[in-house]
């Protein structure tokens, strides 16, 4: 596993450290804008116009720099959709879910709530941007601690598998976590957050 350069929230008191990274995750993150562009590619070779213009309205808000966002200024109770860009199909979006994000024990702590496809984690400044560290699981599973999941994780044994993201905030009442090479379906998920 790498170490992130870890900075607590902005704006909260104690901060709780973050998880160590797993090296395939530091390398999904890493591919961020590699992911994007062949997500996007394909998208715009094999999408209709409703596809193109499901990922043009999860992607196309300008993020705020990750240390002007004030951790405070993101708790409480979230809708979120989902959008799932290249691989399995074009672009296939979903109906907005519950999501909370919480401020507990020093650290920030996102939940999807709701629909089959769940994750639960925590948020982090690392590096100049919010990194997302969780689990995905499916509704009634139990979601593992992101520091609990192997280096090697056998991705034919269940769905709680380890989520890692980027989460960027466009403004004081949407935001979006962006999922480079999820382990099932698409090229890249984004989970776009509004209240």
């Amino acid at each position: 596993a790498l170490p992130l350069a870890v900075q607590p929230p902005a704006a909260m008191a104690q901060s709780a450290p973050a998880p160590t990274i797993r090296q395939a995750d530091a390398e999904r993150l890493a591919g961020l804008d590699t992911a994007t562009g062949a997500a996007l590619r394909q998208l715009v070779v094999e999408g209709d116009a409703a596809q193109l213009a499901l990922a043009r309205l999860a992607l196309t808000e300008t993020a705020e720099p990750a240390e002007a966002v004030a951790a405070a200024d993101l708790t409480g109770d979230w809708k979120c959709s989902m959008t799932k860009i290249g691989g399995l199909l074009p672009a296939v979006g979903y109906p907005p879910f519950r999501c909370r994000i919480a401020a507990d024990a020093g650290r920030l702590t996102f939940d999807k709530l709701t629909g089959s496809q769940r994750t639960r984690g925590t948020l982090h400044l690392a590096d100049g941007r919010w990194v997302y560290l969780g689990s995905t699981f499916v509704a009634g599973e139990q979601p593992m601690d992101y520091a609990n999941f192997p280096e090697v994780v056998d991705t034919s044994a269940g769905e709680t598998l380890p989520d890692v993201g980027v989460f960027e905030v466009p403004g004081p009442d949407s935001a979006r976590i962006l999922f480079p090479q999820p382990y099932r379906e698409s090229i890249l998920n984004v989970l776009t957050l509004t209240r």
